[in-house]
C-alpha cells in the first residue's frame, strides 16, 4: 500500500530468527540451540514491550522454531538407503545415522520442480552457510560409524583419498547448500591446505575458484583448552577471481586492530596442488624460490618416515653393560634387565638427538629382528634361525609374546608375532642417511655417515633423506641446515606452538634445490666449496662432542658458528639473492 513499517528491536530480532535455520545430529545440541536463540529474541525486552507487540501482532511472544532448527544428519541424505537392504540395518544404526532431507525439511530453501519455495531468491540454498564443523580424524571415526565412513567414500569427492578429517566433507556439504551467491564460513584446522587427504577438496575449490577468504591462524591457539590449528575459511559459491590471505601472529594483536600480514592470490595460483600463500615483505622472494624447477624430491631416491613397532616399550631398551656378544639391557616394560646378542640391537635416534650437522647418541637401542634375504629383501628372521642364532634375544621376546601377538585386538598373532605391526622403511634404515627431526625450532638436519643409527616415525621420531648417486649428501646437507631453506620451510610448514615447524616429508620434499654442473669450472668450485666447509663443520662438532677443557668448546663452538655463516654466504650466491632479500630471511 506504499505504507512504512517501523520495526521494533524484538520485530527486528524476530524476522531474523525466521530465516537462521540449523541442523545437528544430537538432539539435545538442538534444544540448547533454540533456547539459546529464544534468549536472544528477550534480550533487553520489558513486560511492556512484550505486551504491546502481543497485541499489536496478536502472536505468541516467542517465535516457533521447529521449523527452523532440526535433528538430523546433515551429510546423509536419503540416497543413502539406495541399493541398500533396510533389514540389515539394526534399530540402533538406524537412529545412529539418522538421515536428513534438505529438500522436504527446508522447501523455503530449496524450491521443488513445481515452483514451492520463496527465499533464497528463488534460486535454491542458503545466503550463507557458517559453522565450526567436527575434526575427527576417519580412523577414529570407523570405530564407531563404520557405515557412515563407506558412505561418504562414494558420496563425497572430499572423501576420496586417504585418511581424510570429517570436516572436509562438512566443507563439501556446506558449500553445496548455498544459492548462487552465496558464501560459506568455516573455521577449521589449516591442515588440509597440505596434507594428502585434502587434494579432492582443493580440487573442488580450485575447480570453481570459490576461495575467496583465507584468515590463517598459524600456532595461535583460538580455543581455550584445546591445542587446534586452525583458520577461517571463507568460499564463494558465485566464485572469485582472487582470494585476500590474512596470516595471524598474536591473537590478541588481531582481535584488537587487525594487526596482520595480508595480501591477495590470484585465482589462476589456487589450484589442487598444496597451497603455501605466503602474503607480505616475503612474498615475491618466495615466488622467485618456488620456481626453482629442481626440488629436493628430485635429488633423493626417498624421503622416509621411521620404525613404527607399535610396541616401543618392548623393542626398545637401555643398554647397561657390554661385554663380548653379549649385552646387558633394561627393559621398560618388564622393569627388569636382560642379557641379548648385539647382533640385532642398533642405536635409536629420537628427534631432540639431531641438532644442525650433528647427531647424538644416546643409550638407547632397539631391537630389530629383521635380516636380509637370499632375495635381497628385508623380512622377518625365521623362528628356527633366530632360536639357533639368537637364543637370549628369543627368550627376551618370549617373556613378551602375550603383549606383542596382542596388538590391535589380535592382529599379530600367528607366526610373525615377534615382528613390527607397520614393517615399513625396514631396507633403507641401515643405509647412509640425512636425518631431520619431526618437529623442531630450526633446521636441525644432520647425517648418519654408517648407516648404523635407527629412528622411529611419529611423535618425537623423524625422516631419514637418501641422496641420490651423482649429488653429495654433504652439498645437500649444507643447503638444507641454511638460512634459506630454513625460511622457504616457515613459509609453508605447519607451525607449532612454541615456535616450533613441522619438518615432515610433505613439507621438505618440495624446497628448492640449486644444483651444480660440474662441467663448469665455476659453479664447481661453488658446490666443492660448499662440501668442503660441511665436512668442516661435521668435524668440528665431533671434536666439540669429544673435547673436556672448557676452553677447547669455547674456541670451537666459535669456530662452528664461524663456518656456519660461511655456508649461509655461500648459499646467498647460489641462490642469486639479493641485499633486500638476504634482509628478509636474516630478519626471521
Amino acid at each position: 500500500s506504499g505504507g512504512q513499517w517501523l520495526l521494533t528491536t524484538q520485530e527486528k530480532k524476530r524476522i531474523l530468527l525466521n530465516n537462521i535455520y540449523g541442523v545437528d545430529i544430537d538432539s539435545q545440541a538442538v534444544e540448547v540451540t533454540k533456547l539459546s536463540l529464544l534468549l536472544k529474541v528477550l534480550e533487553d525486552e520489558s513486560e511492556e514491550t512484550i505486551g504491546k507487540n502481543l497485541k499489536l501482532f496478536r502472536e505468541r511472544a516467542l517465535p516457533d522454531l521447529g521449523n527452523n532448527i532440526k535433528c538430523g544428519n546433515s551429510l546423509i541424505g536419503p540416497d543413502f538407503y539406495q541399493n541398500r537392504q533396510l533389514t540389515l540395518l539394526g534399530d540402533e544404526d538406524r537412529y545412529r545415522i539418522n538421515v536428513f532431507d534438505w529438500d522436504s525439511e527446508f522447501p523455503d530453501i530449496f524450491p521443488s520442480p513445481s515452483g514451492r519455495g520463496t527465499k533464497g531468491g528463488g534460486e535454491g540454498g542458503f545466503d550463507a552457510v557458517i559453522g565450526n564443523p567436527p575434526y575427527v580424524r576417519i580412523q577414529a571415526l570407523q570405530e564407531w560409524a563404520p557405515i557412515e565412513v563407506e558412505h561418504y567414500k562414494t558420496a563425497f569427492k572430499s572423501a576420496s583419498k586417504g585418511n581424510y578429517d570429517i570436516y572436509v566433507v562438512f566443507v563439501e556439504k556446506g558449500l553445496s547448500l548455498l544459492n548462487k551467491n552465496g558464501r560459506l564460513g568455516f573455521i577449521l584446522p589449516h591442515k588440509f591446505f597440505n596434507a594428502q587427504y585434502g587434494e579432492p577438496l582443493r580440487a573442488l575449490i580450485a575447480k570453481g575458484t570459490h576461495l575467496a577468504e583465507v584468515i590463517h591462524f598459524g600456532d595461535q591457539q583460538v580455543f581455550a583448552g584445546a591445542t587446534t590449528y586452525t583458520c577461517l575459511l571463507f568460499l564463494d559459491k558465485a566464485g572469485s577471481n582472487q582470494c585476500r590471505c590474512v596470516k595471524v601472529a598474536d591473537l590478541t594483536a588481531w582481535r584488537g586492530n587487525g594487526g596482520t600480514s595480508e595480501g591477495f592470490v590470484p585465482a589462476a595460483r589456487i589450484t589442487a596442488a598444496e597451497w603455501n600463500f605466503t602474503v607480505g615483505k616475503g612474498a615475491e622472494l618466495f615466488e622467485k624460490l618456488s620456481k626453482m624447477p629442481v626440488k629436493l624430491e628430485d635429488v633423493t631416491d626417498r624421503i622416509f618416515q621411521g620404525i613404527k613397532t607399535s610396541a616401543d616399550k618392548i623393542y626398545i631398551v637401555e643398554e647397561i653393560e657390554r661385554r663380548a656378544k653379549r649385552v646387558k639391557v633394561h627393559s621398560p616394560e618388564k622393569e627388569t634387565e636382560y642379557w641379548v646378542e648385539p647382533d640385532l640391537l642398533h642405536p635409536l635416534i629420537k628427534g631432540g638427538d639431531s641438532k644442525r650437522y650433528c647427531l647424538s647418541r644416546t643409550n638407547r637401542l632397539i631391537l630389530f629382528p629383521y635380516a636380509q634375504g637370499a632375495n635381497g629383501l628385508t623380512d622377518l628372521i625365521p623362528e628356527s634361525t633366530f632360536k639357533k642364532n639368537y637364543p637370549l634375544t628369543w627368550i627376551y621376546l618370549m617373556d613378551n609374546k602375550h603383549y606383542l601377538e596382542n596388538r590391535e585386538n589380535g592382529k599379530m598373532r600367528g607366526d610373525r608375532w615377534y615382528g613390527y605391526i607397520y614393517p615399513k622403511a625396514l631396507d633403507v634404515m641401515p643405509l647412509r642417511k640425512i636425518f631431520t627431526p619431526d618437529i623442531a625450532a630450526r633446521a636441525s638436519f644432520s647425517l648418519d655417515e654408517t648407516g648404523e643409527v635407527f629412528f622411529t616415525g611419529g611423535v618425537a621420531g623423524g625422516y631419514g633423506i637418501l641422496v641420490k648417486p651423482g649429488y653429495r649428501q654433504e652439498y645437500i646437507l649444507g643447503l638444507l641446515n641454511s638460512k634459506v631453506l630454513d625460511w622457504m620451510i616457515r613459509q609453508t610448514a605447519a607451525q607449532m606452538r612454541g615456535g616450533y615447524y613441522s619438518y615432515e616429508s610433505r613439507f621438505i620434499r618440495n624446497l628448492p634445490i640449486q644444483t651444480a654442473n660440474l662441467s663448469a669450472p665455476a659453479e664447481k668450485a661453488r658446490h666443492d666449496k660448499m662440501v668442503g666447509l660441511v665436512e668442516r663443520i661435521l668435524t668440528l662438532h665431533k671434536q666439540l662432542a669429544a673435547a673436556k677443557n672448557p676452553n677447547d668448546k669455547t674456541n670451537l663452538q666459535r669456530e662452528i658458528e664461524t663456518t656456519d655463516r660461511q655456508i649461509d654466504q655461500l648459499v646467498y650466491e647460489l641462490y642469486g639473492l639479493t641485499e633486500g632479500e638476504i634482509e628478509i630471511v636474516e630478519s626471521h
